[in-house]
């Protein structure tokens, strides 16, 4: 009865992680071979609109107006107050980015929305990472999440049907610490550079 599970479970896995990896490898090919897709610049659109906020003057504050009152979506990132006395919000989706800048007087703020190319597209889900970018992009994170842990769940169940499966287990054994002593190796190289 357990040995039935742990198939099942190394083989749903399998089909999870097919489908993850699937889209990481070519997404990373465009991002390799970027002749194969065309580069164009995005397509911006700029409004410049009146600002018609009487609450806080925080940047947490401006956000979630700029967000509820503007459709503002995808991740944000930090906001940086401009030495002129303007706050910039910029939020990104693949495909998608939205530049907000609210005045130093806090009384217009100028829009630019980017709309991306395929190939921007797709590197844009290739570098996808966090939460906190809407129902969509944290459904994305989520199935992220998923994969890896997927993943973890298919090495183990791997490992022990192949155990079950084999009387000669040396040489597994051996190539399995040896990758992780290459992936050790590899940790530590990259902690320990300049």
């Amino acid at each position: 009865m357990l040995y039935q599970t742990i198939r099942r479970i190394h083989l749903y896995t399998a089909f999870f992680l097919l489908s993850f990896v699937l889209m990481y490898f070519i997404t990373g090919y465009v991002m390799i071979h970027e002749v194969l897709v065309e580069h164009r610049d995005p397509q911006k659109k700029t409004r410049n609109l009146h600002l018609k906020y009487k609450g806080e003057k925080t940047p947490e504050a401006y956000a979630a107006h700029l967000e509820e009152n503007f459709g503002l979506e995808g991740k944000r990132q930090p906001p940086k107050h401009q030495e002129n006395g303007s706050w910039e919000f910029k939020y990104f989706r693949p495909g998608t980015s939205y530049e907000a800048v609210i005045s130093a007087a806090g009384d217009s703020v100028r829009i630019t929305e980017s709309r991306e190319h395929l190939r921007r597209t797709l590197t844009g889900f290739h570098r996808l990472h966090g939460y906190g970018g809407g129902l969509l992009y944290d459904l994305w994170a989520v199935c992220y999440d998923l994969a890896s842990l997927s993943l973890i769940l298919f090495t183990l169940s791997g490992i022990y049907l192949w155990y079950k499966l084999t009387q000669r287990h040396l040489l597994g054994w051996l190539l399995l610490f040896l990758s992780f002593g290459l992936t050790a190796a590899t940790i530590g190289y990259l902690l320990t550079l300049p």
